[in-house]
């Protein structure tokens, strides 16, 4: 159980934080409220939810030197030791014994947008150690901008080390942060969904004012996508504590209901005055807000049915239609219009504004899934100089060519289809030294081309995901993945056998039309399994030699939930390759479904890399 030292003169951590530029008001403890509720065994979580949502805590209040800690760390203190201890050997190692070594932003991190608060120079530098050490921990994590605030945040109150444990038990929860580009993405589609369901007014204002103002469409929509740095980046410093203590406590839910209520405020603070939108108009208005924090707190919780349910159902259908729409052709794609000139009209026509301004959503969609493609496609994932918290959406774009503007051919603002001329079906029709592979050498790329059914063999394959690029995670596998018709999973042991499986089905069919769960086996007989080391053997179904019909556990041909992927299986034997949810270890045994061997030296394997294998042009 934690104890406050009422000897304490402050809450701060003032090795850390720059007490020159930090608000006098703030420099003395303020004990006025003890927040009994933190200091029992077990956080009664409805309490607390319930006074988070009604009340406001002084940056300065006694409390905060604990408040954090309590609600992300675990109430056994030698496993927080455990991770603490973790942290000082990782850094050691990093930056050296004495942290001499310079510690650079990892590729998660948007430099643009970082925000210390009132840190020093020793605060910003173990920043800069905290990202790197994540970073290395969690090399899955590709887009987390979050995080570095959230980092600054936290070592106003505690050490580095309890920083760093406060920060993986973020990381770790599900509903926490965006630790991916497409993720991200979806958000801001997200947060546009509630907008104009729970603040249309506000969002069609913010919209239309920018253009009258910018007469550029992009400019519009980056505003908007930057809602999250109106919280962590323009409000002040009590304010962000506040809503942070929120969103700690109830997820990423909070932040769409306090970046709404922002949307809403500063609507009604601007009613009466002209419809002309500066591009810094949020910005201005947090930094200088004229709303108490208590009557920003009412509003943000003042929506009605905005359920975690809620949030999740549509989180999960702008995914999904993302994710859809970066693999579509051109051919499916909407036709182009002149949409500045639709916009403008719906600047004239307010009847049809709404309509007009989910069209434009739309293309803006488009050009952003078509960066994304362009962003994964790269080897480095890294955020450069110049970007934004809108980065992934057009960092890749060519910024001379307005998004709306009807493309001419060659244009990148298009989806094309690539024709390859046609070759013997039997060699790749493509450089197989262009994939990027570690582990397959063009003898085996070929070995494997060879196998594959006929009409895959005049398309062009991909690297698309890396256990050594993406990490060891099975759900940042499947962000990448799922949405491929067919793909070859690729695997290298730590002794040097080389195996994996074509699966002929996309992996998106373990999720039900709900979005729900289904524990079942799907795909179809096209699905092999294969060695390439240190034997080359294909194992076909074994409904293509049976004579008579086959059972169903020889029908078993993939399988992935949370814990694991597998293809191949039967009732009898064992599965054919099982890999777990870490992407570390697996196994192999005979199945029923291929008839086959082992794969490899050994049934129980640890890899050493992890690749999966895309079609450009399959149909999705």
């Amino acid at each position: 159980m934690l104890i406050l030292d009422r000897n304490e003169t402050s809450c701060f951590n003032w090795s850390l934080v720059q007490k020159e530029t930090f608000p006098n008001e703030y420099n003395n403890l303020n004990v006025r409220e003890d927040f009994d509720l933190l200091f029992q065994d077990q956080i009664d979580q409805a309490k607390l939810k319930e006074s988070f949502r009604s009340s406001s805590r002084e940056p300065n209040q006694a409390v905060r030197k604990f408040l954090w800690k309590r609600i992300l760390l675990p109430t056994d203190s030698s496993q927080a030791k455990l991770t603490m201890d973790k942290y000082t050997q990782k850094i050691s190692v990093l930056f050296g014994k004495h942290l001499n070594l310079k510690a650079e932003l990892p590729d998660f991190v948007d430099p643009d947008h970082l925000c210390f608060y009132y840190l020093n120079q020793s605060g910003k530098e173990a920043v800069f150690r905290l990202l790197n050490v994540l970073a290395s921990v969690h090399p899955d994590i590709t887009f987390a901008p979050l995080l570095a605030p959230l980092a600054s945040l936290f070592l106003h109150y505690m050490t580095e080390q309890e920083c760093f444990a406060c920060l993986l038990s973020v990381i770790e929860s599900n509903n926490k942060i965006t630790q991916t580009d497409i993720h991200w993405i979806t958000t801001n589609y997200v947060f546009r969904r509630f907008a104009q369901k729970y603040a249309l007014n506000s969002y069609e204002y913010l919209l239309e004012g920018l253009y009258r103002e910018t007469n550029d469409t992009e400019t519009c929509f980056d505003v908007l996508d930057h809602w999250q740095s109106w919280i962590f980046e323009y409000l002040p410093f009590d304010y962000v504590l506040n809503i942070v203590d929120c969103f700690l406590l109830e997820g990423q839910k909070v932040l769409y209901r306090f970046g709404l209520a922002i949307l809403d405020l500063f609507y009604k603070s601007s009613m009466g005055r002209s419809l002309g939108l500066k591009v810094n108009c949020m910005r201005d208005f947090c930094a200088k807000i004229p709303v108490p924090f208590d009557r920003m707190l009412k509003t943000a919780f003042g929506y009605r049915n905005m359920s975690r349910k809620d949030i999740d159902n549509v989180f999960q259908s702008e995914e999904k239609a993302i994710k859809k729409m970066r693999s579509n052709k051109s051919e499916n794609a909407r036709p182009e219009v002149d949409y500045k000139k639709k916009i403008y009209s719906a600047i004239l026509g307010p009847f049809i504004k709404s309509h007009l301004i989910q069209d434009l959503e739309e293309n803006h969609r488009k050009l952003s899934v078509l960066s994304l493609n362009q962003k994964s496609s790269c080897s480095s994932l890294s955020v450069g100089k110049g970007s934004s918290w809108t980065a992934p959406l057009k960092k890749l774009v060519n910024p001379s060519k307005k998004w709306y503007m009807n493309s001419q051919s060659g244009s990148t603002h298009s989806f094309h289809h690539h024709h390859h001329p046609q070759s013997h079906l039997n060699l790749p029709s493509f450089s197989v030294e262009t994939i990027g592979s570690n582990i397959l050498s063009p003898e085996q790329i070929t070995a494997i081309w060879r196998w594959l059914p006929s009409r895959y063999q005049i398309l062009e394959l991909q690297l698309t995901y890396s256990t050594n690029i993406h990490g060891c995670r099975l759900m940042t596998l499947f962000d990448k993945i799922e949405f491929y018709q067919s793909t070859i999973l690729v695997v290298k042991t730590t002794t040097n056998s080389i195996f994996g499986a074509f699966c002929s089905t996309p992996w998106s069919e373990r999720i039900g039309t709900q979005r729900t769960f289904r524990p079942r086996f799907f795909g179809n007989g096209e699905t092999f399994l294969f060695e390439l080391a240190p034997k080359v053997e294909k194992y076909e179904w074994v409904g293509k030699t049976s004579k008579g019909e086959t059972t169903n556990a020889q029908e078993m041909f993939m399988y992935a939930d949370g814990d694991k992927l597998i293809v191949g299986g039967g009732c009898e034997k064992g599965v054919g390759l099982l890999i777990n949810s870490d992407l570390i270890y697996g196994r192999s045994g005979m199945c029923e479904t291929f008839n086959n061997q082992i794969l490899g030296t050994e049934a129980d394997f640890e890899i050493a890399v992890l690749e999966v294998l895309s079609f450009k042009s399959a149909e999705n």
